[in-house]
């Protein structure tokens, strides 16, 4: 009797739970708009016609899709519940199913763009199952009709889903099932065990089971949560599938090399806990020799010195150290690391502001996240905060570990000033009161340091993370911090008209240091929506994928995308580590601070054989919250904070009891995606005539002219007449209170000085065969043989001056072949030069501007030399392969400043 009544209770339990799971279900539910690319109008259905609007302002713009078996839908208006169909002579219509209707006419399918389209990702196209290849929904005057076009060139067929009306999220999780009420309808996935997950995002059928042997590694379960596990055993699994055969980390499945960022974020992250082996074996390999020095990877113009980033070597290196104490590797680490310091120091330091130069972090996509007319020189003169985050936080790496390796005492008080005064630089110029963010980055010195509108969140969770923002400070950053539903916006606000890849997309690695900011200030909504975002993304696309789209959580429409992408895969696990657990390491032992979400976690958490140092622990967490009550270590309470000894022995058992807190901070900043949200206006593209500044303005903005360190409102034309010299910019502003980047910079100055490469003192030769140049010809500087080029320069009056140089980099294109020489002016180090590898001997370019304050009138000597202090501080990352340090040179530009 009494089993028959268990039994019974179990079958109501049952029923009642699945009765709650269809009723939770329900509720998630999303509306969407399309917008035209062309024209920005909206579509909308008017008595079974399609017409187009201004802005989505009632029901008859609203559009419901409804799920198939493939990635095809039905789309359904709001208003009049009739849905999109295919007609006679290309047109398309609304109206109800009926017996009548061919089913295929109903049946639609959005496409996304590749790499191959790149400039088109994020914009769709709509084609319908019944008609010809090639025929697509396209704008056709106020109406829309379906239309045989090239979808990668008419705009007028591409469209914008905006998520006008829905469900807090899009998405509910559930303790073994992901459902979306996704622009491809209803879609859901669903752990069927720890070792297998179903999923039909993309079509039925779609499936993983694990393969690789994990037993090895820390065995996590959760009580009543078979998602979060099968997620955290597919990530072991991908960890492993991305170990090379010269055992060390490949980026992910599109990327078999490897890459320092790429690398070094996921030991840090997690793999330098579980892989230590294969994790020294990667941060040797991305290290540069005689000297050693970090490898900065392939990328942007050339790779260093126009992107430095590669200083989050030491974030690595330091949680390497302290996983496992070996102060053997913290003395290789340390000559490495350096030695780079010095370099980066003498060329990319500025000491005006106290900050590094060089690209924003890991958003490595040339000028895609930069102005249009930015080049590459032009990012290599900026500063970006997350960038001067990582090296803030390598002088603290280099003054810790001087002090635990006995460096001279004068050795480690440079890296403790530097350290000081990064950290000034940072918040003296990158941090917003108002906004309660840092800036993503500035813009280089010619344009007076001058903060973009835009922020990103990797920088602000790097600053959170590494030491430069106050405690307040880092509570501010994770409560305003943009999050759109499907995770954080990799940059805020939106760049309207360029593809997705950074911009319009979420990353699940750059959410990663917002997670821990989260974590540490004990923002349990914070923490709550980043590990949803990586709960979902992995359950549907059945992979740790790189990026997806920021509107609709999409994974085959931005730029490029992987599968197994190393540092999700390590963002994953560091989220089980780091957050659930809240391990953390120190010098001296393993800290435990558990954030654990109560609408994610039903029941007990376990972590099983996980070592550390010479011990193996087994951990059990029970509660939800951030409020550590209790933990008990082989059954013996702790006095808290309790801190695991590295010094420990054996096997350990740690029991760990959390509650809520009642100072729990819940308060996030989230945002909508799309037109009319967060799309900043397009930056204007700015004239001068006749004295006048002009650009083309547009209903419904403002605008704010930037110069001398000076803004303000205008209205073209704007009159330069009595205004100083020097360059002048302007962006524009919406309604919504969202600025455009700057435009291009016009330079209103008297004195402009070309002084012709053959005219100036140089050891080579010149030539004339490549095309463009100006003059008689140019200057070969090659490393091989270099010009030691020298120009004679005479200024009819004091004042200050910009110095330029404009040459040729037929390198590359990008890879690791920058051009760098130091700049002598009188004499004196005044600097360094660099131009871009282009790929072509005919693309001439601009180099970064050096400015110099108050030089008198006269003859100046102005010299080019490669590595004058024989300490190689000018070899670009090809110096120890196939030695590439070359360029020709055009003519050395010298503007008057005010």
């Amino acid at each position: 009797m009494k089993k028959k009544l268990v039994c019974l209770s179990i079958v109501l339990f049952l029923i009642s739970h699945e009765k709650s799971v269809n009723a939770q279900i329900s509720k998630v539910y999303s509306e969407w708009s399309l917008q035209c690319r062309q024209t920005g109008e909206y579509i909308y259905e008017d008595k079974g016609v399609l017409r187009f609007g201004k802005a989505p302002s009632d029901d008859r713009y609203l559009w419901i899709s409804e799920s198939t078996e493939s990635e095809n839908v039905k789309i359904r208006n709001k208003r009049t519940g009739h849905y999109l169909l295919s007609g006679a002579g290309g047109r398309v219509v609304c109206a109800n199913l009926s017996s009548n209707v061919k089913p295929e006419r109903a049946i639609w399918l959005f496409k996304g763009f590749g790499i191959r389209q790149m400039a088109n990702c994020s914009w769709y196209t709509l084609s319908n199952f019944s008609e010809k290849e090639g025929e697509l929904l396209t704008q056709i005057g106020s109406g829309a009709g379906l239309n045989k076009t090239d979808r990668n060139t008419n705009y007028r067929s591409h469209w914008t889903l905006v998520r006008e009306k829905g469900s807090l999220l899009p998405f509910a999780i559930f303790p073994d099932s992901v459902v979306e009420a996704s622009f491809l309808g209803l879609r859901e996935s669903k752990a069927v065990s720890i070792t297998s997950i179903q999923s039909d995002y993309h079509e039925k059928g779609g499936q993983w089971k694990l393969k690789e042997n994990i037993g090895l590694f820390p065995q996590f379960t959760a009580e009543n949560n078979t998602m979060m596990v099968a997620l955290y055993n597919m990530a072991l699994e991908e960890m492993q599938l991305d170990i090379r055969s010269d055992s060390t980390f490949m980026a992910g499945a599109l990327w078999p090399d490897t890459w320092t960022r790429d690398a070094v974020y996921s030991i840090y992250f997690a793999f330098s806990w579980i892989q230590k082996d294969i994790s020294r074996r990667t941060l040797r390999k991305q290290t540069l020799k005689k000297p050693k020095e970090a490898l900065q990877d392939t990328g942007t113009g050339g790779s260093w010195p126009i992107s430095t980033d590669r200083v989050v070597w030491a974030m690595a290196a330091w949680e390497y150290y302290l996983v496992t104490g070996d102060k053997a590797w913290l003395a290789e680490a340390y000559e490495g690391l350096s030695y780079t310091a010095i370099k980066d120091i003498h060329v990319t330091f500025d000491k005006t502001v106290n900050l590094f130069r060089g690209e924003t972090c890991s958003m490595d996509w040339r000028t895609h996240t930069y102005p249009n007319w930015f080049s590459n020189e032009n990012i290599g003169e900026s500063f970006s905060s997350g960038t001067n985050a990582l090296h803030l936080f390598l002088y603290d790496f280099l003054a810790r570990s001087g002090k635990l390796l006995n460096k001279k005492n004068e050795e480690i008080d440079v890296w403790e000033w530097y350290y000081k005064k990064v950290k000034k630089g940072i918040n003296d110029h990158f941090w917003d009161e108002k906004k309660g963010l840092y800036y993503s980055y500035l813009y280089p010195q010619f344009m007076n340091y001058q903060p973009s509108s835009r922020v990103d969140i990797m920088s602000n969770g790097l600053a959170a993370c590494l030491g430069a923002a106050s405690l307040k400070q880092v509570s501010g950053i994770v409560e305003n911090y943009p999050l759109y539903p499907y995770g954080g916006a990799v940059i805020y606000p939106t760049i309207a008209d360029d593809f997705a890849y950074h911009n319009k997309s979420v990353w699940t690695v750059w959410e990663t240091p917002y997670l821990y900011a989260a974590k540490r200030v004990k923002n349990l909504a914070a923490v709550s929506h980043i590990m949803k975002s990586q709960i979902r993304q992995g359950a549907m696309f059945l992979t740790h994928k790189e990026n997806m789209t920021y509107d609709t959580g999409y994974d085959r429409n931005t730029a490029l995308n992987s599968d197994r992408q190393l540092w999700s895969v390590a963002s994953y696990i560091s989220m089980v580590y780091r957050v659930l657990f809240g391990m953390e390491m120190t010098e001296t032992g393993l800290l435990f601070s558990p954030v654990v979400p109560s609408d994610l976690v039903k029941g007990e958490l376990n972590l099983k054989n996980f070592k550390y140092r010479n011990s193996v622990l087994d951990i059990k967490l029970t509660g939800t919250g951030s409020l550590v009550k209790n933990i008990r270590v082989n059954g013996k309470v702790q006095s808290l904070p309790f801190e695991f000894p590295a010094s420990a022995k054996g096997k350990f058992t740690i029991e760990i009891e959390v509650s809520p807190d009642n100072n729990d901070n819940r308060k996030i900043n989230l945002v909508q995606a799309g037109p009319g949200k967060c799309w900043a206006p397009d930056e204007p593209v700015l004239n001068l005539e006749k004295g006048r500044l002009i650009w083309h303005s547009k209903p419904g903005l403002r605008y704010k002219i930037y110069g001398n360190n000076s803004k303000e409102d205008a209205t073209s034309p704007y009159s330069l007449a009595n205004k100083p010299e020097g360059y002048y910019s302007v962006s524009a502003v919406n309604d919504n209170g969202l600025e455009s980047d700057l435009s291009n910079p016009i330079l209103y100055s008297s004195t402009v000085i070309r002084i012709e490469s053959e005219e100036g003192k140089y050891l080579t030769n010149t030539a004339d065969t490549a095309r463009g140049y100006s003059g008689k010809g140019y200057v070969v500087d090659f490393a091989a043989k270099p010009a030691n080029l020298e120009f004679t320069v005479d200024l009819a009056e004091n004042g200050n001056y910009s110095f330029s140089l404009i040459g040729s980099n037929g390198r590359g294109p990008h890879d690791v072949y920058c051009f760098v020489r130091s700049v002598f002016i009188d004499g004196k180090d005044a600097g360094t030069f660099i131009l871009e590898s282009s790929g072509s001997w005919n693309k001439w370019t601009m180099s970064n501007q050096l400015i110099l304050k108050e030089l008198p009138k006269g003859k100046h000597s102005v010299k080019l030399l490669l590595n004058p202090e024989n300490k190689g501080f000018d070899n670009n990352m090809s110096f120890t392969g196939t030695y590439k340090n070359d360029a020709y040179i055009d003519y050395l530009r010298v503007v008057k400043l005010p």
